[in-house]
């Protein structure tokens, strides 16, 4: 944004100023939080037209406030000196505070840093909270706990109004804010506003507060003041050092366990001598490059490893070299792990000798040796899910993660989060380390996005570029992630006629259609019902330390079911006669009631073959009835979710009743 834009915008935000400050009328365009900062200067009698700060520690009280803060000061001092190189002869201004607002340091220009002495009477021992010089970046973060991206007209007083500031809250590992670190600059020394302003103090905090989790962790933790020993001596990530040339300058002890290498060994070699990265994620350290708060993953003997590469600058702003820091990809396994990550299905656990299941298996196989997209088709109970954990189970990523998401599940207003995650803060309620998405924790391995069909529109677009850019960028960040997966897709729609309607992307279907299976309902191989019958029979045999069989009737019936809700109602329907079949002999009044006295018939159509929507409409109506309506019974005989439910019946025009 311009100079002439922000004036432009903030020109309403003056005049609800002024009208508060004069008239006592309260304005409708100021946020919550500023209001109320606005409300409590008014009563503690700030000056409106002032912005000097009268709060100055003696020369004594300011040797205890810094000898208070020393540790404090060794840590953050060294990164804010980095952060001004970075942005060193733009017209900003770097500077800390304590938690009360007594600024402890700062670091920037000399024309800017005379310019706030004289007329803001601003520099280190001096109150910037809201008591002294009311409504400011630092004032606000203290009140919210908050980072504060810009605020300039926002201010109380009139005097700060041509300055902006920013700030974030730096906290100590119980969550308890110690200082605030911010920018600030003066409009009439800047041409334009710096966006990546808010984004340098961002990463700044969690360096920072990462950095002070490390001191608490490690007892006999000796806090370095130069930056270049902190970094080596404090941080828990592995760190090598390049020189322009490519040359390692130094590696710290980390870095050799992590990458199997040791000091002597590497000091003074070329990198591409002792790092084990293909050559082209040796670019990365290209000094004319660099890779600037983004983290890529690279492959080594020792597994994934994220590096976040970060230019060393000469004064005159000339790169001298790069910093490497390294560390394993532990938190999104462990992550992974959580999630419920590991595929169990195999080829093997596909019951059935038909020529159906057997060319579906066939088809299946050769999707496993490849690494593209895969889209499979079936109603809901064909076991889409278990052939996608076989074909990754079969596949090069078998010892990957693999990630299940039902996108007929999902909140509408929580998919995003899920597929793409969020940083902290990115809304109410979001964790406060963030969290990965979906995608994040399947680096490796495989996605699959089960009912496909029901994804939104506008998230269809998001999931697209995934597909083709590789890379996702959580919610509320700015970091670009680059995500290795194999995507497999399910539905039980008719997509190609979703394509048509509009409701489904034609770029997305083709993208993801690379290699389609058809998985047959169970009435269209009723040959594979006896097997199927045989191996529920020994699995719930096992588990409840007993012998069950069938009644010659009752194989009759299930033989002759039309089983609409496919081979999860068949395993449904056998689990609850085991339970009523105490001594092991399930008999017809051990089966469900509807499937003893009801007769399932398909409407077919003149083909005598049903589309994908035909055939899930009569299951839901089909299941509607069996239940008596019971919606929650209904969605567990068709194995979906109820809220799924409820969204195919309104799509289906299918009254809504229960019992």
């Amino acid at each position: 944004m311009s100079l002439a834009q922000l004036r432009k915008n903030n020109s309403l935000l003056k005049e609800e100023w002024q009208n508060f400050i004069k008239y006592d009328k309260q304005p409708v365009k100021v946020n919550r939080a500023i209001l109320s900062s606005w409300q409590r200067c008014k009563r503690l009698g700030i000056d409106p037209y002032g912005g000097e700060s009268t709060k100055i520690l003696s020369s004594a009280e300011l040797t205890g406030k810094l000898e208070q803060n020393e540790n404090f000061l060794r840590v953050v001092k060294p990164y804010m000196d980095k952060m001004y190189q970075m942005i060193k002869g733009s017209g900003y201004v770097v500077f800390l505070t304590d938690n009360e607002g007594w600024v402890l340091y700062v670091v920037g220009d000399k024309k800017i840093l005379r310019d706030f002495e004289d007329n803001l009477n601003f520099g280190i021992g001096v109150s910037w909270s809201e008591q002294a010089v009311g409504t400011t970046a630092v004032a606000m973060v203290l009140a919210e706990g908050v980072p504060v991206p810009f605020i300039a007209e926002e201010k109380y007083c009139m005097k700060l109004k041509e300055r902006a500031c920013s700030a974030v809250p730096i906290k100590d590992p119980e969550g308890k804010i110690i200082g605030v670190l911010g920018f600030a600059m003066s409009f009439q020394m800047v041409k334009k506003i710096n966006c990546q302003i808010f984004g340098i103090l961002v990463a700044a905090e969690m360096a920072i507060e990462n950095h002070l989790l490390v001191m608490k962790t490690r007892e006999n933790l000796h806090v370095i003041s130069q930056y270049y020993k902190a970094v080596f001596d404090s941080v828990a990530e592995a760190v090598v050092t390049i020189d322009r040339k490519g040359i390692i300058r130094d590696i710290n002890k980390s870095a050799g366990g992590l990458l199997s290498i040791n000091h002597e060994q590497a000091v003074g070699r070329k990198a591409s001598e002792i790092l084990d990265f293909h050559p082209v994620t040796l670019k990365t350290f290209d000094s004319e490059k660099g890779c600037r708060n983004q983290e890529v993953i690279l492959d080594s003997k020792r597994g994934k490893i994220f590096l976040n590469s970060i230019p060393i600058l000469k004064d005159d702003g000339e790169i001298a070299g790069v910093i490497g820091v390294f560390r394993e990809a532990k938190e999104q396994k462990n992550l992974a792990s959580k999630n419920n990550s590991k595929a169990k299905f195999t080829f093997d656990s596909i019951i059935g000798n038909s020529r159906e299941i057997q060319e579906v298996k066939r088809l299946a196989n050769i999707a496993a040796r490849e690494s593209s997209n895969v889209l499979l088709f079936g109603e809901s109970g064909t076991g889409k899910e278990l052939f996608a954990q076989a074909i990754h189970n079969a596949g090069f990523r078998a010892e990957g993660p693999f990630i299940a998401v039902n996108c007929g599940a999902i909140p509408k207003e929580l998919i995003e989060s899920e597929f793409f995650g969020y940083e902290k803060g990115a809304f109410t309620g979001a964790c406060q380390g963030g969290r990965p998405g979906k995608f994040e924790l399947a680096v490796g391995g495989t996605i699959f996005l089960d009912e496909i069909g029901e994804m939104p529109k506008d998230l269809q677009v998001r999931l697209l570029r995934v597909l083709q850019e590789k890379e996702v960028t959580r919610l509320g960040g700015a970091k670009v992630v680059p995500v290795d997966v194999r995507v497999i897709a399910a539905t039980n729609k008719d997509l190609s006629r979703m394509v048509a309607e509009g409701s489904f992307r034609e770029d997305l279907y083709w993208r993801l259609n690379i290699i389609s299976i058809n998985i047959p309902p169970l009435s269209q191989r009723n040959g594979d019902i006896p097997l199927l019958i045989e191996y529920f029979l020994e699995k719930h045999s096992r588990k409840r330390g007993k012998k069950y069989s069938l009644s010659k009737n009752t194989r009759e019936i299930l033989l002759n079911y039309h089983w609409p809700g496919n081979v999860r109602e068949l395993e449904n329907a056998l689990e609850r006669a085991a339970l009523f079949a105490e001594n092991g002999y399930i008999l017809p009044e051990h089966l469900p009631g509807y499937i003893t006295t009801s007769k399932p018939q398909y409407n077919k159509t003149s083909t005598g073959t049903l589309s994908l929507e035909e055939a899930e409409k009569q299951s839901i109506q089909q299941a509607l009835d069996i239940s008596r309506g019971n919606l929650s019974q209904t969605a567990k005989i068709l194995g979906i979710a109820r809220n799924t439910l409820y969204c195919k019946m309104r799509k289906y025009q299918i009254g809504c009743y229960e019992n």
